[in-house]
């Protein structure tokens, strides 16, 4: 929608004061103004960092949808190589590749990196392995774009755009860098690479940017992450990869692993959170930063039988309530005795505590912050999402379903822009 027809919209619709402005939020919504004013060309660019939320790309792909709906379709940038995990999937990309690949994944640590913002890196050398990527919704590709690992003794990799080669790129390189190839095309809608079978070939991410102008929408979750798995990345590279892009807007989606670690050190978390902001920000002095406080989660422990006097209990048979001051104060103990007590639905302890701390850095930093839990209806929410018809999560109580993850999705998206819209109209109306 063009800020013609927004304002057009306003007219009708007068400016709700409700909806006060965000200034943490300011600089995106100048990007956000100039996009949808024509003054600019340039495409707003999205960074999505996280967990299974968005690896699964449901939360993630429902918010992209909302911004290529409103602004824009311009790409969904770099994907992780391969198919770097069980059920992987982007909406609107088919990503397939054979068998002969390694995978290796930054959750594991720096002992097998490098590893840049994907935090996974595909290695073959054979010359029988490929991997494709084909746009079955998405949009077409005008930029493609690799990210490889250059090292001494690389291979070579031959590059495939909608069945016709594109070339032959050597990796081999004095020291371990990263090599961005980048291939300026038109309606790309199939990539295919294959080592050449000269050397080892490593895939750190591989995508691109279809025509602006537009949002380019580039989501990297990792299963079972946490803030911590940052520490495995290289520096060096994730820096010239943000440099390359140079996103608008971070959304920054850990929490629900931390939460869940009875064993995590809060004070350690705190500092690590602060750390990565800072840097961020170092990297990146005109980003808008967004911390997304940890979604609702419930735990059942599994002695949970001990309630009725060691008769069978259907999960969906125990209610969910939040811990009582005491049960927290003493959940450890209460915990390693198995003591019937917890034998209900609940979050665990930390999990509000990493969100305290998320949202006090995000005030003390000037980052924007928003509570995930509380958009969900704050405690025991994901219970009630699990018996909802239809559902709106899973019955492990942590993962949403697509129904669950739209919802989400849209409650960040009205967060995110309709401050903007009020802008926009005071704007409309004072001019």
């Amino acid at each position: 929608m063009l800020l013609s027809g927004l304002i057009g919209a306003c007219a009708t619709e007068p400016c709700d004061p409700s909806v006060p402005p965000n200034p943490t939020l300011a600089a995106l919504y100048e990007r956000v103004y100039a996009l949808e004013s024509g003054k600019t060309q340039r495409s707003l660019r999205i960074l999505h960092l996280g967990d299974s939320h968005i690896a699964g790309d449901r939360f993630s792909g429902a918010l992209q949808s909302r911004f290529a709906n409103r602004l824009g379709d311009a790409g969904r940038g770099q994907f992780p190589p391969g198919e770097p995990f069980p059920y992987y999937r982007r909406q609107g990309v088919s990503v397939q590749s054979s068998e002969g690949w390694t995978i290796f994944s930054s959750l594991y640590g720096q002992i097998v990196g490098p590893f840049g913002l994907s935090g996974y890196r595909a290695e073959s050398a054979s010359v029988s392995d490929w991997m494709s990527m084909r746009m079955t919704g998405a949009a077409p590709l005008n930029v493609v774009t690799l990210d490889l690992l250059q090292q001494p003794d690389g291979g070579a990799v031959e590059v495939f755009l909608n069945g016709a080669s594109a070339g032959i790129f050597a990796t081999d390189g004095p020291v371990p860098s990263l090599m961005q190839v980048w291939l300026d095309a038109r309606q790309v809608s199939q990539i295919m690479i294959r080592p050449v079978g000269d050397g080892p070939v490593a895939v750190l991410g591989w995508g691109g940017a279809g025509e602006g102008p537009g949002v380019l929408y580039e989501a990297q979750g990792i299963p079972g992450a946490t803030l911590r798995v940052m520490d495995a990345w290289d520096e060096t590279i994730v820096s010239a990869q943000l440099a390359a892009m140079t996103p608008d807007l971070i959304l920054l989606g850990y929490g629900t692993n931390e939460g869940f670690d009875d064993a995590l050190d809060i004070s350690l978390y705190e500092k690590l959170l602060e750390r990565r902001l800072r840097w961020l920000r170092a990297q990146l002095p005109d980003v808008t930063i967004v911390v997304l406080g940890a979604f609702d989660g419930a735990r059942l422990p599994a002695w949970r039988d001990q309630r009725l006097g060691g008769e069978a209990v259907a999960p969906s048979a125990l209610p969910c309530s939040p811990l009582a001051l005491n049960e927290r104060a003493m959940y450890g103990t209460l915990s390693a005795s198995r003591d019937p007590v917890l034998s209900r639905w609940h979050a665990p302890p930390n999990l509000d505590k990493v969100r305290a701390i998320q949202e006090k850095l995000a005030r003390r930093l000037g980052t924007a912050y928003w509570d995930g839990a509380a958009a969900m209806g704050g405690a025991c929410s994901i219970h009630r999402f699990v018996f909802q018809d239809p559902p709106k999560a899973y019955g492990d109580h942590v993962h949403l379903t697509p129904i669950g993850a739209d919802h989400m999705a849209g409650r960040l998206w009205d967060f995110l822009m309709k401050p903007y819209a009020s802008l926009v109209c005071r704007r409309q109306l004072t001019s």
